[in-house]
């Protein structure tokens, strides 16, 4: 008679726009996962639901769960609805209107108004921005105390405002925070409850605007996170399961505690994870290409990104609406292109998909919950290309589908329903395609070179056909690619990000001074400089390695990538150093994906053929692979598909 089981678990956890994905992996290698409707207007309670059920389904008991690794849209639906009470802002005497001022960037270049890159009046309003005396200057230096004589009459403002949160953003504060630190010591002194972001510790880097945006974004987020967070955690906890970690925006994952201090970098985080199962998935596969992009579809967005030398490629910027954000970040190119995205004729006989979507609630026509405009998903249902009943429960109505599909495309447009379905179908990969190029040309990539990875539940439907548009050859379906990301949150290990501002000369000295403070540190994972010409304005990161690298080796990387980048290299110069960055990462938890060798788990292809061609669409659980004409597609080792197109197969 078998013993009871006594295996650990780890539980990732994804809130996405339609669906709550949830995966669990076992300290032998069994996996399971699962999709769990979203609810509408509610956050903890359908998280828990999933986990709930992933363990009940599985026969996990609560002591089991080694931990539970959290994702969540919460931050980034919040910056892009703006729907939450505002913040105070507190800056430098003559500062109180950088917030509203911008940038003054024309992004239409054919607009006849400059559109600023400025939140809305509502988040942080006039009366809510505070200006405080004192001076800190470029080089760190004080040059005027801070004038803490009339902090009393701000913090009685501040109070009787009723805010439960507060920026504080003073001028070079990246340089020097110690006037920044006195006005905290001084607000939790007066004002306890009070939720503070020093733009010292969120955003640490140069221009003003850019940093005092990022950090009263911070504050912006931080009761809403922080209730949230609370909420869950002491949920779990009472289910005698273990507090979350949370997926970060720029990879790594963090206590609950730790990221509610700083939740801006939540936004994107779940882009972020499925890069990670990316990368983590292709690990062991001899032969993949030293570039892979990933598309990755849900329900409401398309996001697109990039694993480089086997680790997701990032950036230091982050779109979000309207918002041009400074964010370390996955470099993902998000388009309002879901399963859920409403579909419209143009005058002129045009399609317009987006940006507009059904989301989960009232979904798409097809889902039966009483939404009633034409979607993505309800073209793909009319042409076949979805089975009867989608991940998490939800079963189509074709009726409905083509009842909207005419309503909105056919008619309009003058053809058939069928047509009209794969017309947005069309639009749908054409518009990820250009996405896709312009991202791999932005980063000097050439799409051909690459392998195209499917990801999401919908990234398998549309794979094939994008990369037929962007002149790629091959396609990867991972088993799991329906819940890649919350597989990905704990492939993920917990990381410290430590980033110093400075503008020194890149000499033999001031290496060697990087290098002592380096060894102060201790040891990183992997450190950065952000190098740049004299006269540049924006830096270049490169990879540093203190104990072996020099300046010629430093000034041969950053010309490398400057060319790759940029196209072009000026005449070589002195380069100067903006910025170190040194991430110190932990051993990776276990379990952990892919750490031991795979329990028997049933086949994500039950009954599939070992190979085949299109036209085709294979059913899995989690996903559909569209296998379009003059495509083949076999199964791999590791239970992937290989899509590849005909003529490439047969040499």
């Amino acid at each position: 008679m078998a013993g009871p089981d006594t295996s650990r678990w780890a539980i990732g956890v994804d809130m996405g726009g339609t669906f709550i994905d949830a995966v669990a992996v076992a300290d032998d290698g069994r996996l399971a996962s699962l999709k769990h409707p979203r609810e509408a207007g509610r956050l903890a309670e359908p998280v828990l639901a999933a986990i709930d059920r992933i363990c009940a389904e599985n026969g996990i008991a609560p002591q089991q769960v080694a931990r539970i690794v959290h994702g969540s849209t919460v931050v980034t639906n919040l910056l892009l609805e703006q729907n939450a009470p505002p913040v105070a802002v507190l800056t430098t005497a003559g500062m109180g209107d950088v917030l509203a001022l911008g940038r003054q960037e024309r992004r239409e270049l054919y607009l006849p108004v400059i559109a600023k890159p400025t939140p809305d009046e509502r988040l942080f309003p006039a009366h809510l921005r505070f200006e405080i005396a004192g001076r800190i200057d470029a080089q760190g230096r004080e040059t005027a105390p801070l004038a803490l004589d009339g902090f009393d009459r701000i913090a009685d403002a501040i109070a009787q405002s009723g805010v439960r949160a507060v920026a504080v953003c003073l001028l070079f504060a990246h340089r020097n925070p110690a006037h920044e630190q006195q006005v905290r010591d001084v607000l939790a002194a007066r004002l306890p409850y009070l939720m503070v972001s020093l733009s010292s510790e969120v955003d640490p880097k140069p221009r003003e605007f850019e940093r005092f945006l990022t950090s009263a974004l911070d504050a912006y987020a931080k009761p809403m996170v922080a209730d949230y967070l609370r909420a869950l955690a002491s949920a779990l906890t009472t289910r005698g399961l273990p507090e979350p970690f949370l997926m970060r925006s720029e990879g790594g994952t963090g206590a609950w505690r730790d990221v509610a201090a700083r939740p801006v970098g939540l936004a994107m985080s779940g882009p972020c994870a499925a890069l990670e199962g990316v990368a983590a998935s292709l690990g062991g596969r001899t032969g993949a290409p030293a570039v892979v992009m990933a598309i990755d579809v849900g329900g409401t967005s398309t996001d697109i990104g990039i694993v480089e030398q086997g680790r997701p490629a990032f950036g230091d910027a982050l779109q979000v609406g309207d918002l041009s954000l400074r964010l370390r970040c996955a470099d993902v190119e998000s388009l309002s292109i879901g399963g859920g995205s409403v579909v419209r004729a143009l005058p002129g006989g045009a399609l317009r998909l987006g940006p507009r979507s059904q989301g989960a609630w009232p979904g798409p026509a097809a889902y039966g919950l009483g939404g009633n405009r034409a979607t993505l998903t309800d073209a793909l249902c009319v042409l076949g290309r979805l089975p009867a009943q989608l991940a998490g429960g939800v079963s189509l109505d074709r009726a409905a589908a083509e009842a909207a599909l005419q309503r909105d495309a056919a008619v309009p447009l003058g053809i058939e329903v069928k047509d009209a379905a794969q017309a947005v179908v069309r639009t749908a990969a054409s518009a990820m395609a250009e996405a896709l190029k312009m991202r791999s040309f932005q980063r000097g990539l050439d799409p051909a070179d690459s392998l195209l990875v499917a990801a999401g539940g919908g990234g398998a439907q549309h794979a094939a056909e994008v990369a037929d548009l962007a002149g790629m050859t091959q396609v990867r379906v991972l088993p799991q690619a329906g819940v890649i990301a919350a597989l990905g949150m704990l492939c993920a290990a917990p990381t410290r990000t430590v980033e110093q501002a400075m503008d020194v000369l890149l000499n033999d000295d001031e290496l060697q001074a990087l290098r002592t403070q380096a060894d102060a540190q201790g040891q990183a994972t992997h450190r950065q400089l952000a190098l740049c010409h004299a006269g540049q304005e924006f830096a270049i990161d490169v990879r540093w390695l203190p104990d072996t690298d020099t300046v010629a080796t430093l000034a041969e990387r950053f010309e490398q990538r400057h060319t790759q980048l940029r196209g072009n290299l000026p005449a070589r110069q002195a380069l100067r150093v903006r910025q170190m960055r040194s991430v110190f990462e932990a051993a990776l938890p276990q379990p952990a994906p892919f750490a031991a060798p795979p329990a028997a788990t049933a086949s994500a292809w039950a009954g599939l053929a070992p190979s085949g061609s299109g036209p085709a669409c294979l059913f899995a659980a989690l996903t559909t692979v569209c296998v379009p004409e003059g495509w083949c597609w076999q199964r791999l080792p590791d239970d992937s598909l290989l899509l590849e197109r005909s003529e490439r197969a047969s040499e």
